[in-house]
């Protein structure tokens, strides 16, 4: 091998990243091991009491904004309602009044 291309290898630096990945292999090899297997991941992941009574709360005033909201949502369906109503009335009325104008030119 030459040295032009030790240099060019140097200077790319892959070699730097290959130790890197080295060191850290076998550092992790020799690293103490974890007492806590599958068994205490799960039990450290499984909800509390107060946690569940929490979840129960919000999902009851999430409950509640829903039906507060249909409640709302009926009450302006009512009263598009009663505004559609209106317009054609008024429409209703003005085709009568540009009928009693037109007669009387």
């Amino acid at each position: 091998m030459s040295l032009d291309a030790v240099f060019e290898m140097l200077a790319n630096g892959w070699p730097l990243a290959l130790a890197g990945f080295l060191l850290g292999a076998l550092t992790g090899a020799f690293l103490p091991r974890s007492e806590n297997g599958p068994e205490a991941t799960i039990k450290r992941m499984a909800p509390d009491g107060d946690g569940l009574a929490a979840l129960a709360s919000e999902l009851a005033t999430a409950k509640e904004l829903l039906d507060a909201e249909e409640a709302e949502t009926g009450e302006m369906a009512e009263n598009l309602k009663d505004l559609d109503h209106a317009i054609k009335r008024a429409n209703g009325r003005l085709k009568l009044i540009m009928k009693a104008v037109k007669r009387a030119k």
